[in-house]
């Protein structure tokens, strides 16, 4: 039987984590908030509710805008209108006499990059990988996210084969034609367009306010330059990309470093109890997404899987089904 979270230690983890973001504070001479979610978790539209209310209730208590906002970020990604959303409100709430800041310790894919694109600068880790923002679309019939892109292009270069397909028996060709969700296209198209747009505001409210064309430019080549959606972006392609960021070195790097391995371990304890239950739902034909947590703790927001969710499947575990998927 798994241990709960309790059991764990993960209260102690949490304040070991309080105690390093305090430091990173102090070294950066910038507030500190942490935005921090475990691979299982995304970016939802909740979490603007969440850094609304916490940036309201700590404002007074930690001083918010006193100065420049660091939000600490690591996040394998989600929905692009969430982290717009999630976006605008800590660069409207700092206003504009202050810097916001975005440090990447290790990685914010997809919707993470986009939304560290609203800071006026982001930091970042010589491991530091950020992401193209190519919208995702889910497909039923595999189960897998594909690149709206991705899809758009498959389904013209199919379409432009078949024209040129003369030899073809006209019933073979209406019998695929059929299959083709050719409405699609213009969604596809749209919705990418739209995530660029969103990018695009994103940077001109404060990185590239001076340089609408060069955002133009960063927008079009992150959500459409990129064949591969998981594409590792490192430091000095984020830098020739336009973006405004700066590597972190000595001291600073250090306590970034120090913060980022106690993220380590607190998801490695959280995995290892996780781990068997989600080999078993790959194994079974056993569709569940996993409850994901919010931590409040003074320096911000923690998003992980809870272990009690897995508890209770475990104690079914006999009972399931040993169907593998094909």
């Amino acid at each position: 039987m798994a241990k709960s979270q309790g059991e764990v230690g993960l209260e102690d983890m949490l304040k070991e984590m309080n105690e390093l973001s305090k430091k990173l504070e102090e070294v950066l001479k910038h507030k500190v908030v942490l935005l921090i979610l475990h691979d299982l978790a995304s970016i939802t539209r909740d979490i603007v509710d969440d850094i609304e209310f916490y940036l309201q209730e700590k404002e007074d208590e930690r001083a918010l805008k006193s100065g420049d906002l660091c939000i600490v970020l690591h996040t394998a990604g989600g929905d692009a209108d969430a982290a717009y959303h999630i976006a605008i409100r800590p660069q409207e709430f700092i206003g504009e006499g202050h810097k916001l800041i975005f440090l990447i310790p290790r990685f914010a894919k997809s919707a993470g990059t986009l939304l560290a694109c609203a800071g006026n600068e982001i930091y970042l880790t010589p491991i530091t990988e950020l992401g193209p923002i190519d919208p995702q679309i889910y497909v039923r019939e595999t189960g897998r996210w594909v690149s709206a892109k991705a899809i758009e292009g498959s389904l013209r270069q199919v379409i432009q084969t078949l024209r040129e397909a003369g030899g073809l028996d006209p019933r073979a060709i209406e019998a695929i034609v059929r299959r083709i969700p050719i409405v699609e296209l213009g969604h596809y198209d749209s919705l990418i367009e739209h995530v660029k747009r969103l990018l695009k505001d994103l940077l001109e409210r404060r990185m590239l306010k001076e340089e609408r064309n060069k955002a133009e430019k960063v927008a079009e080549t992150l959500v459409k330059g990129y064949m591969y959606h998981g594409k590792v972006i490192h430091p000095k392609e984020a830098q020739r990309l336009g973006l405004k960021v700066k590597i972190l070195k000595g001291e600073a790097l250090k306590a970034t470093y120090s913060l980022y391995k106690q993220v380590k371990k607190l998801f490695s304890e959280i995995d290892k109890r996780i781990g068997p239950l989600l080999t078993l739902i790959r194994e079974v034909e056993l569709p569940l997404a996993p409850l994901i947590e919010k931590h409040d703790i003074e320096y911000g927001l923690i998003y992980i899987p809870t272990i009690r969710e897995f508890r209770e499947l475990e104690s079914i575990q006999p009972s399931l089904p040993r169907t593998r998927r094909r």
